[in-house]
């Protein structure tokens, strides 16, 4: 399974976490507005950025 990413606007690639359960219904490329934290604690095999534990994620304008 590939890693769940998010391109921010500054440039950060982030590795995004989702809640157990979660399905996302957007499009890849999509521009959505995420909150979450960045837990010092995780470590995934990917490392493709900081790791983010999303709390919410909508669609962005």
């Amino acid at each position: 399974m590939q890693p769940l990413v998010l391109d921010a606007d500054d440039g950060t690639t982030w590795e995004l976490l989702l809640p157990p359960g979660w399905v996302l219904e957007v499009e890849p490329g999509a521009r959505v507005t995420v909150s979450g934290d960045a837990p010092t604690d995780v470590a995934t095999a990917s490392m493709v950025g900081p790791v983010l534990r999303v709390r919410s994620l909508s669609p962005g304008d």
